[in-house]
Formats: C-alpha cells, structure tokens, sequence
C-alpha cells in the first residue's frame, strides 16, 4: 500500500507539472489534476494540504534533479572545465528531454506572491550557481582559466547563459536543440 501511495503522490506531481505547463498557474487546480488522474480531490488532499504543497513538489523535483547532478560530479571528482561542461549537457539534456519543467522554473508570479516558494526557488538557483561557481574556484586552481580571473563573474557567465538560453527556448517553443546550444555558447565562454 505504501507504494500505491508514493506511486499516486508522484503521478499527481507529473500530472501537475504538465497541466501547470498547458494551462500556467491559473488553470493548476486541483480540480483538473483529479480529473486528468481519475481520482477525487479528497484524494490528491489525503497526499498534499493544498495547491501550494503541490507547487513546492514541482520545486522539490528540480531541487532533486540538482542534488544528482552535483553527486554525480563529486563522485566523479569533474573540476574546472569538464565539470563546467558536464553540467551544461545534463541541465540541456533534461530540459531538452522535459520542457514541461521548465514552465515552473520561469513563472516568476508564482515566486512573487508566496514567501516560502520564493525561497524555495531562491535556494534552487543559489545551489545552481555554487556548484558552478565551485567547479571554476576548481579550473582556477588548476589553471584552466586564466590568471587573476574573477570566478564570480565567470560563474555568473556561465550560470546567465545557460539559464537565458533555456528562457529564450522555452519562450520560443522549444525550436531548436537546447543541449546544442548551451554547449556551444558555454564551450565559446571557457575557451575564451
């Protein structure tokens, strides 16, 4: 039983995130997510305790999604450049492979008006630009960079384009390969 309920909880969050994409924060309802699910709104209320329980879920995910990919990372022991370019692909990767996601990480409304879910995505982009910012404090002390760089303004660089890139594809509809291009300006950024 307890993976019936792991199962339902997880299928309500996917099934969120796709209704939040068709429909944005407005037409995420609880309503439409029991519908879409086949079950009824006491149900998705016996796993969360309102809408915003479930928008925290979605930022979870991408917290979760981050927390892989900075262990994979360490595990690896990826510093400087390939860390940096490991980062780029996965993050292009998964974009590329779940647009879907990338409606949550831009409705900056939703932030706006709630104090905890702020946080929350504050937390999901400082975490983002420390691991960058950590993998060129790496390349630097390993002389990957060029001497007397600044590493904020590196990280910066490298954390705006890829944030932008994945902004510009979502905003456009996903059009061109995501991956592509953020390794394509990111490789253009370390190299210089």
């Amino acid at each position: 039983m307890h993976n019936d309920i792991l199962k339902r909880k997880e299928k309500i969050i996917i099934t969120a995130i796709d209704l939040f994409n068709e429909a944005g924060i407005n037409g995420l309802t609880t309503k439409e997510i029991a519908r879409r699910q086949n079950i009824t709104e006491p149900a998705i209320y016996k796993q969360f305790d309102s809408k915003k329980d479930i928008l925290m879920a979605i930022l979870e995910r991408c917290a979760s999604f981050d927390e892989l990919i900075k262990n994979t990372i360490i595990d690896n022991k990826m510093v400087g450049k390939e860390g940096i370019l490991y980062f780029s692909r996965v993050y292009g990767e998964y974009y590329q492979n779940y647009p879907q996601i990338t409606t949550a990480m831009f409705s900056f409304d939703m932030f706006r008006y709630d104090v905890d879910l702020l946080e929350k995505m504050n937390h999901i982009v400082n975490e983002r630009l420390k691991v960058i910012f950590d993998l060129v404090t790496n390349g630097s002390e390993n002389q990957e960079f060029s001497t007397g760089i600044d590493k904020q303004a590196l990280a910066d660089t490298l954390f705006g384009v890829i944030w932008s890139t994945t902004f510009i594809w979502q905003m456009g509809g996903c059009i061109f390969n995501l991956k592509d291009r953020i390794i394509k300006a990111v490789e253009m950024i370390l190299d210089c």
